[in-house]
């Protein structure tokens, strides 16, 4: 298999019943303990984490970026129908790693950005209904949630393009009647974030920023400003579908060891290692958790480095309400 080719907040339930056999821990990747298989390429280490679920984790120079890159993903095969993936709210909120051990995943990941600049539907119910044209505290149009990921009511997963509020294809309140013509009875569940950064094989993303700007201008926006926001490295938390029917959850680390990427980085390494069809940029920065069974830390199974905490551990989560879970 070609893994190049072949390979949420989101959450990775185990139908599987046997666990697997136990390794010594990478020691980049502490509390390893799935079967270890042949990784992506240097840098990467891969392990079977369930019945068709991957683990893929690389530490190294990325040759995209330039940079010094830590990253996280989870690849999980939904051709046998093995795992059921799920969109989960939880109120009051809580951290990725609560929501991933609620639901007994076996791989979770933050989704939502601040409720008021998304739309949300959950089992049917409009939660969040892109309330404000604004950033909350600003002045800069609200951009976030120019595309969707989706789950259909036979739980099959779907990310759906609303337009582009940024670079004027259509205004906030046409995304906002686009995603409530949305049929309930055929999509459920859903959850709006921005930027699309592959739309069927279309690195869309590689130009969601005007990079003619200098960084040094960039610098001076709003640190909303879809320029900025967009453009300077961060941690990002990404959910990607390919044309062969897997899932991908993935985080870049960024603020510490981990330089962090932008838009156009993050696009450009979806592409080289994963071959996405589609991919869905989410909230990322100190939100980037990915949760995932038997790695990470021995208790709470985050294998990134958040940053809420300001420390190279595992330990800064940051609560959020919505989760993409697969079981």
């Amino acid at each position: 298999m070609n893994w190049k080719r072949s390979i949420l907040l989101l959450a990775i339930l185990a139908l599987c019943g046997c666990d697997p056999p136990t390794l010594e821990p990478d020691p980049h990747r502490p509390g390893g303990g799935g079967r270890e298989i042949p990784s992506l390429g240097t840098g990467w280490t891969s392990r079977h984490i369930a019945n068709d679920a991957v683990y893929h984790a690389f530490a190294g120079t990325d040759e995209i970026s330039g940079q010094y890159q830590e990253v996280f993903a989870v690849d999980v095969d939904l051709n046998k129908g093995l795992h059921q993936v799920a969109l989960v709210y939880e109120k009051p909120m809580v951290t990725t790693s609560a929501a991933f051990l609620k639901h007994n995943a076996i791989a979770a990941i933050n989704a939502s950005y601040e409720s008021s600049s998304i739309y949300m539907r959950i089992n049917g119910e409009e939660v969040f209904g892109l309330q404000n044209e604004v950033i909350n505290g600003t002045t800069v149009p609200n951009w976030k949630s120019e595309a969707a990921f989706c789950l259909t009511a036979a739980g099959n997963p779907k990310i759906l393009f609303a337009g582009s509020q940024k670079k004027g294809e259509v205004t906030v309140p046409q995304q906002r009647a686009y995603y409530r013509n949305l049929s309930v009875t055929e999509y459920p569940n859903f959850i709006s974030s921005a930027p699309l950064l592959i739309d069927n094989f279309n690195p869309v993303g590689e130009d969601f920023c005007d990079y003619t700007i200098p960084l040094t201008q960039v610098n001076t926006l709003s640190g909303e400003d879809p320029e900025r926001h967009q453009r300077v490295a961060h941690p990002r938390s990404a959910v990607a579908l390919t044309e062969n029917n897997h899932l991908i959850l993935f985080v870049v680390d960024g603020r510490q060891k981990s330089t962090g990427m932008n838009a156009r980085e993050l696009t450009l390494f979806l592409v080289t290692w994963f071959n996405p069809q589609y991919a869905l940029n989410l909230d990322g920065g100190g939100s980037s958790t990915l949760c995932v069974k038997g790695e990470g830390d021995p208790v709470t199974h985050v294998v990134n480095y958040p940053t809420d905490n300001s420390k190279y551990d595992h330990a800064g989560e940051r609560v959020r309400d919505a989760f993409i879970v697969v079981r």
